[in-house]
Order: C-alpha cells, then structure tokens, then sequence
C-alpha cells in the first residue's frame, strides 16, 4: 500500500514541476527576470536542482565565469536534450570571448560529434575554423572552409562563410584576394555580413596607411550601422594614420590646388544633405558633391576651401575634437 501511495505521489509532483521548469524558461526567454528568479527559487530545493534548473540560473546569472559553472554542472545533472544543445553554444561563446583555444577547440569536437545535423552545426563549424586561424594553421583553416561552403553555400551561413575566408586570407598576406571578397560583401544592399565586412575593410586600409580608404569605408560604416561592433573603436586606430597630402602642398600650392576637409562619404543623398546643414554653423563653404566609386554613386561632404595644408588641417583638428569624429583633409 505504501509503495503505491509513493507512486501515486510521485505522478502528481511530476508533472507540476516539469509545468514549473517549462514555466521558469519562458519567463527567461521573454526577459521577466524578476518573475523567473522567484519562481526558479520556489522550485530549487535539494530534491529538485536538476540540470534543467541549473541551466536556467546559468542563464540569469551576471557572472559569466559564474553562469558558465552553472552551466557545467547542469551538464553533469539531468538537464534536457534540447537544453544541453544550448550549453554547448553558450560554453562556446564564453571561451571565445576569452581567448581558451583549448576549451574552444573542446566543446566544438564535443559538439560536432554529439549533433552531426544539431541547430548550431554551421556556428560550431566557424569557431573550429577560427580555432585553426588564432593558431596559424593556415592551411587546415582553408580545408575547413572549404568543407564548410559545401554544405552551407546560401543564406547567412554561406555569406559568414565568405566572410571568414575574406578575414583568414587577410591574416596570411593574401590582401588582394581578400579585398575583392570583402567589397562584394560591402557592396550588398543589407545582410548580416555587410557592417563586418566594412569593418575589416577599414582595418586593412589603415594597416597600409591608406587614409583616403581608411575614412571612406568608415564612413560608410557609420552612415548605415551606426550601432555597429567597432564603430567607435576604429577612431582610435584611425587617429594614427598619417594624414594623406601634406607632402604635396608645394606642389599643390603652385598648381592652384586648394584643400578642404572632407566630411563623410554618404549612400543616401538626404542623409549627405543633413551634414551639409549641420556644419553650415562654421561661416565655411559646406558642399555635397557627387562622386561614383566602383561603378555606384556615393555623396561626399567637403567643408572649407584653404589655400594651404596647415590651415586644412588645424580647423580639421578642431572639427575632430568638438566631433569626436575622424575627417580628412583632401587636395582638391
């Protein structure tokens, strides 16, 4: 009599925990972290903290190195197929971000063998990729990617793909190549790969001390992903790179060139227009002329008309710290 009454107890308590767990995940998901806190508190007692309720204070917690204990240890409990999927990604994420190749290059093996068609297969397959690039095996990152676009040659995964190898190429010489990928990226109307691949086309042009490319493709970084990783972080480096032209004012001077600060480059003309209006405030002639850069037309923005370098370039200084923006001084 009592092993059926335990029984029967254990059949009603089930399901109501089960409901409560489902319950604790959907407030998470929704972003009620209050709600979910209390509810996984009411539930969490020494009978019940199985993986599934680690995984959920994983998930609430601020820590990252604290979330991620949680996360391991709900992998040493029974925590859910769908939900250890999900640990994996995350113990991923947090050793990238943290540089542990070795852990990385764990999980990911983990992963891939765990889940030969799992949800995050193609995130998997880029973090042993870059695994492979951080470690200088250069060749064995071709092979990956190589294996890679063969099954994910549409969509966001196939466009990551091409990004990767635009990034890999860069990181071992192959700049030419790398530059034709990247602007194929830049070029597209919208999509996932757009703002990084600008980005990376900044960098490399700082890198050769190209500052003319350097400002345009930040520009146009700026102009349609404002809110873009890095945006901010490329002014620092941007600030080193010698400026373009003050070796030519000589020349320039006898020739009649005059110079200007050059602004933003902009895709859309309303937006070209809205600087011209704002720095008109300058008592300066403040212009947008149209320029057409690798078969499309972009605006350009110009303020100022000196007759030598220095002028230009002092009131560009200015510019740039009241801005907090990088400008160019251009011969024109």
């Amino acid at each position: 009599m009592m092993r059926r009454l335990t029984v029967t107890v254990l059949l009603l308590v089930t399901p109501v925990f089960s409901s409560a767990a489902t319950d604790i995940y959907q407030l998470i998901v929704e972003g009620d972290l209050r709600q979910a806190a209390d509810s996984l508190s009411s539930v969490s007692t020494a009978s019940t903290r199985d993986g599934d309720l680690l995984f959920y204070a994983g998930l609430m917690e601020t820590d990252g190195a604290k979330a991620i204990k949680f996360m391991q240890a709900a992998l040493q409990a029974s925590v859910s197929p769908l939900h250890r999927e999900q640990i994996y990604r995350r113990l991923a994420q947090y050793y990238h971000i943290n540089r542990d190749l070795e852990n990385l290059g764990r999980v990911v093996t983990d992963y891939l063998s765990r889940w030969e068609v799992g949800r995050y297969r193609d995130e998997m397959l880029r973090y042993s990729i870059l695994v492979d690039d951080l470690q200088a095996q250069y060749e064995s990152a071709l092979r990956q990617l190589d294996h890679y676009a063969l099954s994910y040659k549409d969509g966001d995964p196939g466009l990551w793909g091409r990004l990767d190898k635009a990034r890999i190429m860069m990181h071992h010489g192959k700049k030419i190549g790398a530059a034709k990928v990247l602007k194929k990226l830049a070029r597209k109307k919208s999509g996932v790969v757009v703002p990084p691949a600008m980005y990376l086309l900044t960098l490399a042009a700082i890198a050769d001390g190209r500052t003319d490319d350097a400002v345009f493709y930040h520009s146009l970084l700026k102009e349609s992903y404002p809110s873009a990783v890095g945006v901010d972080a490329l002014l620092d480096r941007m600030s080193d790179v010698s400026p373009a032209g003050a070796s030519d004012q000589t020349a320039n001077e006898l020739t009649g060139t005059y110079y200007s600060v050059r602004l933003g480059v902009f895709s859309v003309k309303a937006n070209a227009d809205n600087m011209v209006a704002a720095f008109k405030r300058y008592g300066k002639k403040t212009e947008a002329l149209n320029k057409k850069i690798s078969d499309k037309m972009y605006h350009v923005v110009y303020i100022g008309r000196f007759s030598d370098y220095q002028s230009a370039s002092s009131f560009k200084e200015a510019l740039q710290t009241e801005h907090n923006q990088v400008f160019q001084v251009v011969a024109r």
